[in-house]
């Protein structure tokens, strides 16, 4: 039967119309599911946005020693969630025994049988974000994404890995202080703090899609910034250095049962500083800790080491000073006003000692002597000379809180308009008492004495890089180019040679493997409620304040260095005894390891070069010799071998090999014998 056009047309326009009805009647349908059976879960999310602009987080720069060793990274973690509810039942059920016993082996807190009982609960539940763990490392989260069933992913696996981060220090307290700490955005006094804009970073932002399993989908908009990470640090700080100079700290506070101090260690000739440590007790636990920022953050009366201030003082003032001049102390307390001072032991004959002498024995009355006589007429310009040295104000390492010092002028004046100065403020302040200053104010001072009076800037940073590109670099800066006159600096550095050799440090430096110098200083602990009367409990003293300040080697200063102890409970009290040997632990340490890199360069530059003089075969040497050797121009380990092994001690300073030597070649040799030798590259 043959079909008319018309009714074919027909035909097709009524199918058409019934697809449509049936469709319409399909999403009615829909519509009335939606309100009756899952009403409740669709208008939840009906109250929510569809859309959110998802934050990218930046990752935190790192922190680096000056040798490239990690100092502060940040590490990424992850909590691990399971969506049950987006597995496909039939992968689900065939493949969840082995997802529990792969779990057993990574996460062993619960066995495969616990593990499933878990994962049941949370799918009865409807958990769609059934907690499997927290904090997990980024090796764990990879090698769980490769688990049965998480092996598929987010959508089709329930695999979910929230990213957050953590700040890490590989060598964990190791400058614990100066690094500074970061934890949940709270930043504490450290690099951490003051570099915080270069450390950060920018964080970037995403539009995403909200998905009802509380999952996200990326739309990818024009409008979407990527996450700039920060800037990495890298700072003036040696970590081998670092480790020894905490060491012997720690050793200095256990050994004194000390209540806290702190140890700097500079480099002279840029200021940089190469480690610093700061130590405080814990009462509950015993144990020493990285705490509170000492070094810069506290200022303290410093006592006797604040004498070489007082010198650099007098001889900017007075530069025809000479060292063999004679100062009368007098044989007992000389009285200033209405005060008596004393010194801590008596060394002046007939109560006359030269200005060297006033150094190397600590002397009160002498420093106080030679002040006021100076001084007492306009005490501002002593106050002056003091300011001059910077002494009066931060430094600006740029670390938060470092302290502001404090040294009085005779024109200050309390609130309400009475005089600070008083009849015994000049000989009180010579000796390091009525003022307060940081360590750092100190070691700065001390490093411009063995910088030839040049005075650098402490810095910890040298740069700053963003990858392989340097954004910012920290070169040396000069505080004060010339402190004093360099004939004013020579008599200082033999000030604080003496006190070494034949002064109040001579027992503790006695032998020491390298030729250092410096100054004790002593002074009594001050108590808020009791003052200076105050006496500790349970050992009937007083507590002190002990300082060690210097620099080695003497000849050749490389380094200087500050060890402060506060509150020393134990048998010693005084700087010689507390502070001294802390500091020639980290002077021989420091100096013994970096003796081998100079003595291999040393070889080098004298490879293929004539000796000096015929060198001596010290093993076929006749070690029964009553004579003494000649070693000049050995090299160091030949000498103190074959020196040694005539039963000489041998004692030496400066690099290279021997230059000069104490006991003449050729002479008879004695018993117990000792030799100096003086290295130099030759």
């Amino acid at each position: 039967m043959k079909i008319e056009p018309k009714t074919d047309t027909l035909w097709k326009t009524t199918l058409v119309y019934i697809l449509v009805l049936v469709f319409g009647i399909a999403i009615i349908a829909k519509i009335v599911l939606m309100i009756t059976k899952d009403s409740k879960e669709y208008q939840q999310l009906a109250e929510k946005k569809e859309y959110r602009v998802r934050e990218l987080e930046a990752s935190r720069g790192n922190i680096f020693s000056a040798d490239g060793n990690l100092m502060a990274t940040t590490i990424p973690l992850y909590d691990i969630f399971f969506d049950s509810k987006s597995v496909d039942s039939t992968v689900y059920h065939d493949s969840l025994d082995r997802l529990c016993s792969q779990l057993a082996n990574a996460l062993p807190k619960r066995n495969a049988e616990q593990w499933k009982a878990h994962i049941e609960q949370g799918k009865r539940k409807g958990n769609r974000h059934n907690l499997i763990a927290r904090n997990a490392s980024l090796e764990l989260c990879r090698k769980m994404e490769k688990f049965a069933i998480f092996n598929l992913g987010q959508y089709r696996g329930g695999f979910i890995a929230e990213k957050k981060t953590r700040r890490d220090k590989p060598y964990k307290e190791l400058a614990g202080c100066t690094i500074g700490y970061y934890i949940n955005d709270t930043l504490m006094a450290g690099l951490e703090g003051t570099y915080n804009e270069q450390l950060k970073g920018q964080n970037g932002h995403m539009l995403v899609r909200l998905l009802h399993h509380k999952s996200e989908l990326p739309i990818g908009s024009e409008d979407d910034v990527d996450a700039q990470n920060g800037n990495d640090i890298y700072t003036t700080f040696d970590v081998k250095l670092q480790d020894i100079v905490e060491s012997a700290l720690n050793t200095t506070m256990v050994n004194n049962k000390a209540e806290q101090g702190c140890a700097i260690l500079m480099d002279v000739e840029t200021g940089y500083i190469r480690a610093m440590a700061n130590l405080s007790l814990n009462h509950e636990s015993g144990v020493y800790e990285e705490s509170t920022n000492f070094a810069l953050a506290e200022r303290y009366e410093p006592g006797s080491v604040f004498k070489i201030a007082s010198m650099i003082v007098l001889l900017n003032h007075n530069p025809n000073l000479k060292l063999d001049d004679k100062v009368n102390i007098g044989a007992g307390a000389i009285k200033f006003s209405n005060r008596t001072m004393k010194d801590d032991h008596s060394f002046a004959k007939n109560g006359i000692c030269t200005v060297q002498e006033v150094i190397e024995q600590s002397s009160n009355k002498g420093t106080a002597v030679l002040i006021t006589k100076e001084f007492v007429t306009h005490p501002e310009k002593y106050v002056d000379g003091l300011y001059a040295l910077g002494l009066n104000k931060k430094i600006g390492t740029g670390i938060a809180r470092e302290a502001q010092p404090y040294i009085k002028h005779p024109s200050d004046k309390t609130r309400d308009g009475r005089k600070l100065w008083s009849n015994v403020s000049l000989p009180w302040m010579s000796i390091g008492y009525e003022v307060n200053v940081t360590p750092m104010h100190l070691i700065t001072l001390y490093n411009a004495i063995a910088n030839g009076g040049r005075m650098m800037k402490p810095q910890f940073v040298t740069e700053i890089r963003r990858g392989n590109q340097t954004i910012e670099k920290f070169e040396p800066i000069v505080l004060n180019e010339q402190i004093a006159s360099p004939e004013s600096i020579e008599k200082v550095k033999t000030m604080l040679e003496g006190v070494v050799i034949r002064g109040t440090a001579k027992r503790q430096f006695k032998d020491c493997v390298v030729k250092a110098a410096g100054k004790t200083g002593t002074a009594q602990y001050y108590d808020r409620v009791q003052g200076y009367a105050y006496h500790e409990p349970g050992i009937g003293r007083k507590l002190y304040n002990t300082t060690f300040v210097g620099y080695f080697p003497a000849d050749k200063p490389k380094y200087s260095c500050i060890v402060v102890v506060s509150r020393a409970r134990g048998p010693f009290w005084a700087a010689g005894s507390v502070s001294a040997p802390g500091f020639r632990e980290i002077a021989e340490k420091v100096y013994a390891m970096r003796l081998g890199i100079q003595e291999d360069e040393t070889l080098i530059d004298t490879i293929n070069q004539p000796d000096p003089k015929p060198v001596i075969d010290i093993h076929n040497y006749n070690f029964q010799s009553a004579r003494v050797p000649d070693v000049t121009g050995m090299d160091i380990t030949d000498a103190v071998y074959l020196l040694e092994s005539m039963g000489v001690k041998t004692n030496f300073c400066g690099q290279g090999r021997v230059k000069e030597q104490s006991l003449h070649a050729g002479d008879t040799l004695l018993a117990n014998s000792v030799m100096n030798l003086k290295l130099e590259r030759l």
